[in-house]
């Protein structure tokens, strides 16, 4: 759930989990976080990975969320191996206990791997259906972004209008507006009718070379783009006057094509009209060879699409993104908010209602099509002074969206897997014990002292058995470092040794809190741990009465202790 303090939504910071990748050789992949909230490896990880081809990643507009599930799974086994998964799960643990803090995923990423959807990654340790909160990018406190921090913006705040440049591809012959540009533009500035103060939109049609030509030579804060991007080679470009046939699709009718449509031309004359932010509403204008220009101009935010999207989510995006940062607010919680929109939408209307009954038109999976890159660690670029509670309004009005956007997740995933990331770091306890007759009542007992606690825990006993395709000791791993803190019954133990020599040694920031009946043996082996502070002292009870008895003053209150005062290293 969206943080709020009493004093009501303030800024989000969200720091760096940077991940750089990169081939090595046709079969593997090179992975390293180097760079996170709770420290970063030395060395990177290889996976085993054949190339991947683009077409195996696509997800048309008629896909379903199970689509890019699948995607993002796969994803997810190359971009996060063990060493890195357990790093990120740490990151999210610590920023889950700070309400200021959001966990920006940098992608640092070489030319093959950079296209790929990865903003379709979905968590490795969830199995079954495919759940909207179980993509990483379901949390408001989530962002991802493309290519390292190299850019520095001018400091100092700014109450002037921004410009924003609407160029739109028009079509030759009858068509005309057939991509509807136009009411693109003119729905648009409705939409943002009340930024008119702080955004001001101009509209050029491409066709109109002299007059693109003669903007693009002045100030642009915004450059925004609508039409259709080609970027199968390294010229890629956008349509300056389209065409289409049932042969050919889509084709350049401009006998011509001014110069400025070539990306390696547009990127430097957006740097040197002052551009910070280039957004992209058009096919394909994602794909690297499109987007590298201008990553080599140092534009310091370029927005692009991964396939196609739709007119209908590209306005509730475009719309939410520029409210959000004509306010002040910085890319990450913009963005965050723009794609939660879309999804919000996609969720109120749903894709696999027939045509005739849907209000508008947004695929499953079209929240995940938009493609950041920001090669710079300032996320705010256009800041505004304090004045007039202006942000502070703006950030309750994403708070209020997030919120009423969980509620709906809440509704439509019946599983206690499914809660967003960010609300999951806080509230769940891993119990591990003996789950024959004779324990079983007793750690059920617990759980449901825990569900009924005023901090509202949810209970996860680990009483099942994994997935295909992970072992015990990598599944046990995982989701302690998914609890905020473990109660383990350590009762004439079974398996718990094991997995608790698994749990500890790596695992600083999970307080583990020891519990044993009177009278029942525990395992010798077990005080070797107890040279870990996180492993706080063993609790002895009786009964399952007298453990209920003892859950806040021996169990929640040491393990809370020892949560708040955790750092990383």
């Amino acid at each position: 759930m969206p943080r709020q303090p009493p004093a009501g939504p303030g800024a989000v910071r969200f720091v760096d989990f940077a991940i750089r990748a990169w081939r090595t050789d046709p079969q593997h992949v090179e992975v390293i976080a180097h760079s996170t909230p709770v420290g970063g490896m030395r060395q990177p990880v290889s996976v085993r990975q054949a190339r991947i081809r683009p077409a195996d990643m696509e997800m048309g507009f008629s896909h379903s969320l199970e689509r890019a599930a699948e995607i993002g799974r796969d994803l997810a086994r190359v971009l996060l191996p063990d060493a890195v998964h357990r790093l990120l799960l740490e990151s999210l643990r610590w920023a889950a206990d700070r309400p200021d803090i959001g966990l920006r995923l940098r992608l640092c990423l070489d030319d093959e791997l950079i296209d790929l959807p990865w903003e379709c990654l979905y968590r490795p340790e969830l199995t079954g259906p495919a759940l909207p909160a179980g993509f990483f990018l379901a949390d408001g406190d989530l962002s991802l972004v493309r290519e390292p921090p190299i850019v520095l913006l001018p400091a100092g705040t700014s109450e002037r209008a921004q410009r924003l440049l609407f160029a739109g591809t028009l079509f030759d012959g009858e068509m005309n507006d057939a991509w509807l540009v136009r009411d693109e533009f003119a729905t648009l500035r409705e939409r943002t009718a009340a930024l008119a103060s702080r955004v001001a939109f101009d509209f050029v049609a491409t066709t109109d070379a002299a007059e693109m030509d003669a903007r693009l030579a002045t100030p642009i804060d915004i450059f925004h783009y609508a039409g259709h991007v080609e970027a199968d080679n390294d010229d890629a470009h956008f349509l300056q006057c389209a065409h289409f046939d049932d042969r050919s699709g889509f084709t350049e009718a401009a006998p011509a094509p001014a110069p400025w449509t070539r990306a390696r031309v547009l990127a430097p004359r957006l740097k040197a009209a002052g551009t910070r932010l280039a957004v992209f509403n058009a096919c394909n204008s994602g794909h690297w060879n499109f987007a590298r220009p201008f990553m080599q101009s140092a534009l310091p935010t370029f927005i692009g699409v991964q396939g196609s999207v739709s007119n209908d989510a590209a306005l509730a995006f475009s719309a939410e993104l520029y409210g959000a940062l004509a306010a002040g607010l910085s890319v990450d919680e913009a963005v965050t908010q723009a794609r939660l929109a879309v999804l919000d939408v996609a969720l109120r209307d749903p894709s696999d209602m027939p045509a005739a009954q849907r209000t508008v038109q947004v695929s499953a999976n079209d929240w995940l099509r938009f493609m950041i890159y920001m090669p710079t660690g300032d996320a705010v670029l256009f800041p505004r002074p304090e004045r007039g509670g202006e942000k502070r309004q703006a950030r309750q009005r994403r708070a209020d969206r997030l919120e009423t956007l969980y509620a709906t997740l809440a509704r439509l995933n019946d599983s206690e897997q499914a809660r967003i990331v960010s609300e999951l770091y806080r509230s769940r306890v891993l119990i591990l014990g003996r789950f024959d007759a004779a324990h079983k009542p007793t750690l059920e007992a617990l759980g449901r002292a825990l569900e009924a606690h005023p901090n509202h825990y949810r209970k996860h006993l680990f009483d099942y058995a994994p997935p295909a395709g992970r072992n015990l000791t990598e599944w046990v791993r995982t989701h302690a470092l998914m609890s905020r803190f473990i109660v383990a019954d350590i009762s004439d133990p079974s398996s718990v040794p094991h997995e608790l020599a698994s749990v500890v040694p790596t695992s600083p920031s999970v307080p583990i809190v020891p519990i044993i009946r009177e009278g029942a043996k525990d395992y010798s082996m077990f005080r070797d741990l107890r040279a870990y502070p996180w492993v706080l002292p063993t609790v002895t009870y009786r009964d399952d009465d007298d453990l209920r008895a003892r859950l806040d003053a021996d169990i929640v209150t040491p393990a809370e202790a020892r949560v708040a005062a955790w750092q990383p290293a």
